[in-house]
């Protein structure tokens, strides 16, 4: 029977990327859904973005040897970080979990691994999602295109991914420019680009867990309309239906804008 050690090193190795500011009381949770993983052979890196809270404690306290701790003193804003993760990216593939998400299955990366070694033209895969409550309780769900075609007729309408669900081939992933600057959706922009270079799938199974615990973003909406559409003009003729996309998008646009001038005006 083959030891731990010798499973591991006929493995491809996985970079995990987590970003994470003040999320002390996720990341433990985080954490420990990777290492009960079945599959063993990653490296988790963590980027500290200047945190305040009990965050360094809390990952000193795990003891576990997979994990590349950057600690940043100061806060250097997402769309830094996330540039700066790609540096840290070793081995065949890398993955994203952000610290305050959660892989609900221990069977997520062998069996995205698993799609990624027999489909070799494939850039990127991804999971279903459900999504959770400040404290994990499940209340709604999110399904995607599984296959290249219908994933590539949607893009332009809807992410067909979600962040912390992903893998992604390296020898693919170096091939783009990496996170840009979008103001937001810099995910989505990556994505829109690994397609120029391999198929796209997701597993059709609820393996990711999505954290929504705030209304912290609802003020960017506006931004993340005007983000997408500048990612989807940037990205013309690598994808179906783009001008039935750019209606949508300013459509998106015009009634956000509305919506925050009705709220203001009665706020007054």
């Amino acid at each position: 029977m083959d030891t731990e050690k010798e499973i591991t090193s006929t493995q491809p190795l996985v970079s995990i990327l987590m970003l994470t500011y003040n999320r002390s009381t996720f990341i433990r949770e985080a954490i420990s859904s990777i290492q009960k993983q079945t599959y063993t052979n990653w490296k988790l890196i963590i980027i500290d973005d200047g945190s305040t809270d009990n965050t360094h404690n809390v990952i000193s306290s795990l003891n576990e040897g997979r994990i590349n701790y950057i600690q940043h003193e100061n806060n250097g804003g997402m769309i830094t970080r996330r540039k700066e993760s790609l540096g840290y990216t070793e081995g065949i593939y890398t993955a994203v979990l952000d610290s305050d998400d959660v892989w609900t299955s221990p069977n997520k990366l062998a069996e995205q691994v698993s799609y990624m070694e027999n489909n070799s033209n494939c850039s990127a895969v991804g999971t279903f999602i459900n999504l959770i409550d400040k404290n994990s309780v499940k209340f709604g769900e999110n399904k995607y295109k599984t296959d290249d075609t219908n994933i590539r007729k949607r893009f332009f309408f809807r992410n067909q991914f979600t962040h912390s669900s992903i893998l992604m081939r390296n020898s693919h992933l170096s091939r783009t420019k990496g996170y840009r600057d979008t103001t937001l959706a810099e995910d989505y922009d990556l994505f829109l680009q690994l397609g120029q270079y391999g198929t796209l799938a997701n597993i059709p199974k609820f393996y990711t867990a999505y954290r929504i615990h705030s209304d912290s973003f609802n003020h960017k909406r506006l931004l993340m309309a005007q983000s997408v559409l500048r990612i989807v003009q940037s990205h013309k003729g690598r994808y179906p239906n783009y001008h039935i996309a750019l209606i949508k998008c300013y459509t998106r646009i015009a009634l956000t804008w509305l919506t925050q001038e009705i709220q203001n005006f009665f706020k007054k």
